[in-house]
């Protein structure tokens, strides 16, 4: 199994829970019809005996009420999350990805979030990711730490895509990156996407045929993701480790 195709199951389950953290209609939100912050399913590389991924991801929104003497309308939304698949779906003894522990749900070992605790930021937000990466797993053993995140690609394009025109997408160049993925999400469940882009990349451009099979809509995502991954051998395991920043616009227009 290629490295990217990991990444393109990544990028759907990423792009489907911004979707359901942010201000999608609800004609237009997860059109798979799951729950919100459902468990991805993780393909594995054949020769894999664990996955470990780590994302920051961000998606800028609208300030609900104007302050006063504050210009900023708009900010931006982060949350950190890990998800670590083991061969077989198994359960590992324990996972920890910075410190936090990962849930196990329906074979995968993942973070997320808990809106039943408001008053706790970090049950919102995650992970902290803001530095180096430490992955804890016991039963199988795997200790590994690695360097922080590709920093994040923040989207600079607009926020209309018309199909039959192409679409140029443009982001802010992302330090330490090895490859660059952009994609664009419809709410038919139709999405286009563009991988292995050289890491420093800032732009990318659809063409009209690429675009031809997104649905229209108010609701669409245009994303950017930074990535890295690698493998060791650890205790006898083959370990692939995903470290991705992802910027994520929603509200797009897509006609």
């Amino acid at each position: 199994m290629k490295k990217k195709y990991l990444l393109s199951s990544l990028f759907v389950f990423l792009v489907v829970n911004t979707c359901m953290l942010t201000s999608c209609d609800k004609e237009d939100a997860d059109p798979q019809g799951s729950a919100m912050f459902p468990v991805p399913s993780y393909p594995q590389p054949d020769d894999a005996d664990a996955v470990l991924v780590a994302v920051k991801a961000s998606t800028p929104f609208a300030m609900p009420v104007q302050v006063p003497g504050m210009p900023v309308t708009e900010m931006n939304m982060e949350y950190g999350m890990g998800v670590a698949l083991f061969k077989g779906n198994t359960q590992a003894g324990s996972v920890r990805l910075n410190n936090t522990e990962l849930k196990f749900t329906n074979g995968v070992h993942v973070w997320q979030p808990d809106f039943t605790d408001l008053t706790n930021p970090s049950a919102i937000t995650g992970v902290d990711l803001s530095g180096a990466i430490s992955w804890e797993v016991t039963n199988p053993n795997i200790s590994a730490n690695l360097s922080s995140l590709p920093t994040m690609p923040k989207v600079t394009s607009a926020k209309v895509v018309t199909k039959v025109d192409g679409y140029t997408l443009t982001n802010n160049a992302s330090n330490s990156a090895a490859k660059i993925l952009y994609a664009i999400y419809s709410s038919n469940g139709k999405y286009v996407m563009k991988e292995d882009r050289p890491g420093n990349s800032t732009s990318v451009t659809f063409s009209a045929a690429e675009l031809a099979e997104l649905g229209s809509t108010k609701n669409g995502i245009i994303q950017a993701n930074a990535y890295f991954i690698t493998n060791q051998t650890i205790d006898g395991k083959k370990v692939y480790f995903v470290r991705q920043s992802s910027y994520s616009v929603t509200g797009v227009e897509i006609k």
